[in-house]
């Protein structure tokens, strides 16, 4: 298959699914996404008040971030790993939708950028780790697993582990403190 196509097929997907986030969001959940949660003024002080520690923090975030990763990993290796590499793609541009609408709705342009904020810096390590590895499987056999890819993948989520637990708090709080 060739890039352009590929590109445009891992972008539909992401589309499909952030556009499909949005509508369940305000047409199924609206009443579900503009609950409490973490838009809650009260929660938002809590965090702005408390203080995470880093090491015990990237102990959980590693089985939050890591077990997914292992499990597409898993899924990688059978016949359906194309189409699960659009579904993640997919599922991924769902979930970024909802959030986008649960922040809109729950605290108009300041909860897109709790949001954007909240993501910040990591989501672009993760990101592009995730996308080495399903374009990888969207690919195969053409496509070729080497040690250059191993070690960006592994470099990339510690990176993104790490800015997660030592630099995204304090991003967080910075920002609820304008609020």
């Amino acid at each position: 298959m060739r890039m352009e196509k590929s590109r445009q097929w891992f972008v539909a997907a992401f589309m499909a699914g952030f556009i499909c986030g949005i509508l369940f969001a305000n047409l199924f959940a609206k009443e579900y996404v503009t609950e409490s949660g973490i838009f809650d003024p009260y929660f938002l002080n809590q965090y702005a008040r408390s203080d995470v520690p880093p090491r015990e923090y990237i102990i959980y975030l590693c089985g939050i971030r890591i077990l997914p990763l292992c499990f597409i990993i898993l899924v990688g290796q059978t016949r359906i790993r194309k189409a699960m590499a659009l579904f993640v793609l997919g599922w991924t541009g769902f979930a970024g939708g909802m959030l986008a609408c649960a922040g809109i709705l729950n605290m108009g342009l300041a909860g897109l950028a709790f949001l954007m904020i909240g993501l910040a810096p990591q989501l672009l390590f993760y990101a592009l780790a995730y996308l080495v590895i399903l374009w990888y499987f969207f690919h195969y056999p053409q496509a070729r697993w080497n040690m250059g890819k191993t070690i960006f993948v592994i470099l990339f989520l510690v990176a993104g582990l790490l800015t997660e637990a030592y630099v995204n708090p304090i991003l967080m709080k910075l920002y609820l403190n304008t609020l």
